[in-house]
């Protein structure tokens, strides 16, 4: 279960990044992409948040550093919760295929920032928590292991560094 619901979390970052990709949903569109952090035509998992493209502009989505972990918020515009449920339900099925041994996640293209939250998640080292309010969805990933958490540290500044350059602001903030 919390391999799948790392699956799941782990494409919560990429929403918004498509959202601010505008009309360019794939990362080789994007003239400002390319480093291969969001690849949304690839990914196994990210793919499916593409399936609808007016989902992901009718998102938000936030990413911070805390002090065991990371913290994501996001937001989706009540239209568009069917959609989203959609692309979750494909993430869901496709992580269950991995945890039953179906498919074995190294033959999946993924990208680095998938890679990278799925190597961490099978540590077995980190705690997830998921609330799911009326107006936003925030999930919380930490972990009483030092190294873990300098990672996951890691990976919420790079996200949040991909996606300024992808709205061409370096300064490394979240915008909407």
């Amino acid at each position: 279960i919390t391999l799948i619901s790392a699956f799941v979390v782990c494409a919560i970052p990429l929403l918004a990044s498509l959202a601010l990709a505008g009309d360019h949903p794939k990362t080789g569109d994007h003239p400002k992409a390319g480093s291969g952090w969001f690849d949304f035509e690839n990914c196994a998992f990210c793919k499916n948040l593409a399936e609808d493209p007016g989902l992901l502009e009718h998102t938000t989505w936030e990413t911070h550093q805390i002090k065991n972990g990371m913290m994501t918020i996001m937001t989706v515009e009540p239209a568009y919760a069917k959609s989203m449920a959609k692309a979750e339900n494909a993430m869901n099925e496709l992580g269950m295929k991995i945890q039953s041994g179906e498919i074995n996640p190294m033959t999946l293209k993924m990208c680095g920032h998938c890679q990278s939250f799925g190597m961490i998640m099978m540590s077995g080292k980190v705690n997830m928590e998921e609330v799911r309010g009326d107006a936003a969805i925030v999930s919380l990933v930490t972990s009483d292991d030092a190294g873990i958490v300098k990672q996951l540290h890691g990976i919420a500044e790079r996200n949040r560094q991909e996606m300024a350059l992808m709205e061409g602001d370096h300064s490394g903030h979240d915008h909407h």
